[in-house]
């Protein structure tokens, strides 16, 4: 970011961006300021083609020994051996290609991270556009539910509350206001700022546009991860130490063996065959296979849990950790609340079961006189509420606002005869 935006009044951002509160930017400057800027996308390393993975594999160390003594094996006229040893290579390679594949493929879904459809303000009129349409100076309205798009400087709000984990890790939303700043803080402490990845938990905003894509938080995090050079997994190293001694050993034995059979008297050809037999016979041709059928089961595993293995070694390295430092309530745990304890004014409790966002569980069995009091409790917890129910047991919003939106489902209680007609965050 090239300002220090939060450190300036907000009239002065929109100045400095040529832009107006009310009416935004024209058809024709928004045009003129995405071909300066470019779309607003989060940088995207150019992700390697199905062939590109299959001859990666080639690079292998075991792979290399194996493919060595295929063509040794053909030689020796041990064309059985040959085409296992090979089978067993092609399906290692084919395992792994698909598994790297779909592994970056669903990698490649998370650059979609900032990509939504926004309102703002173009032309003095309110249009929906795509979110990678946007430029430095527009214009955007928010609301509870809503996807940061971009950063931006805020211009006014009520009740706004943001989810910033994705940046900072907090589990903790946090309230945002439009004052100007005084001093310089850190990114956690920019209350009057919003960014790219970030959602809009509660309230309403509008907000200007300051840096998109690549300038934005996120996009210099994704810039700098896509730069790091890779390091080789733990896996990866052991293997490749792995086939040096095996070559070492079998070039040793052979050695031995050929001075043995030259003492018997046995002629040049006899010896060669023989140690360039042996020579095959130690090769451990179904040690990557075996290794890739272990990662690919314990890949898949992951991936049900929602975590997404680009590379099949990487899944060791995992398996590899001694030590793991971490905090933060959100990040450990699932962050989810639940309404346990309903407690009427007249001193009675009554408790609920469940957990989470599941709405499996139930109000322990109520009284007659008790249940309207507890119905109009729950009634009034649903409807005055934010959170947004986006699919099966996924939420978006305030904790509490979803604690009372599944409260209501374990109770059965339905607000389709309520009309809203106006929101106050």
């Amino acid at each position: 970011m090239k300002h220090k935006y939060y450190l300036m009044d907000s009239d002065k951002v929109i100045k400095e961006l040529s832009s107006d509160a009310n009416n935004g930017l024209s058809s024709k400057s928004c045009k003129e300021l995405l071909d300066k800027y470019g779309d607003n996308l989060l940088p995207q390393k150019k992700s390697d083609t199905i062939i590109e993975i299959f001859f990666s594999g080639l690079k292998d160390s075991i792979v290399i020994l194996l493919i060595i003594t295929t063509i040794v094996s053909l030689l020796i006229g041990e064309v059985i051996d040959a085409i296992v040893i090979f089978f067993i290579v092609i399906l290692d390679l084919i395992l792994g290609t698909i598994e790297e594949y779909h592994a970056n493929k669903n990698a490649d879904s998370l650059k979609n991270i900032i990509k939504y459809n926004v309102k703002v303000y173009r032309d003095g009129e309110e249009q929906v556009i795509d979110s990678s349409l946007l430029v430095p100076g527009d214009i955007v309205l928010m609301e509870s539910g809503d996807k940061v798009s971009a950063d931006m400087r805020i211009i006014s709000c009520a009740n706004l509350q943001v989810d910033e984990s994705v940046l900072t890790g907090e589990s903790v939303n946090v309230s945002k206001v439009s004052d100007t700043l005084a001093s310089d803080v850190l990114l956690s402490e920019r209350c009057n700022m919003l960014y790219a990845g970030t959602t809009i938990v509660t309230g309403r905003c509008q907000g200007i546009v300051v840096a998109t894509g690549v300038k934005t938080i996120i996009g210099n995090v994704f810039d700098t991860v896509s730069k790091m050079k890779e390091e080789k997994s733990p896996l990866t190293i052991r293997m490749n130490k792995l086939s040096k001694q095996i070559s070492m050993l079998i070039i040793i034995i052979a050695v031995i063996i050929a001075i043995i059979l030259k003492y018997k008297g046995l002629s040049g050809t006899e010896i060669f065959m023989s140690v360039v037999a042996l020579s095959v016979s130690a090769m451990p041709e179904g040690l990557p296979l075996a290794l890739t059928m272990a990662l690919t089961i314990t890949s898949n595993k992951m991936m049900q849990k929602k975590v997404i293995v680009k590379k099949l070694n990487y899944v060791e390295s995992l398996g590899s950790c001694t030590v793991i430092a971490t905090d933060k309530t959100g990040t450990l745990t699932v962050n989810e609340q639940t309404a346990k304890i309903i407690c009427l004014p007249i001193g009675k409790k009554y408790n609920v079961s469940g957990t989470g966002y599941n709405p499996t569980g139930e109000i322990e069995k109520v009284s007659i006189e008790d249940r309207k009091l507890i119905n109009k409790i729950v009634l009034h917890g649903k409807l005055n509420n934010e959170a947004i129910n986006l699919k099966k047991n996924e939420y978006m919003g305030d904790s509490i606002d979803i604690a009372f939106q599944i409260l209501s489902l374990k109770n059965k209680t339905y607000s389709d005869e309520y009309e809203v007609i106006k929101r106050i965050p």
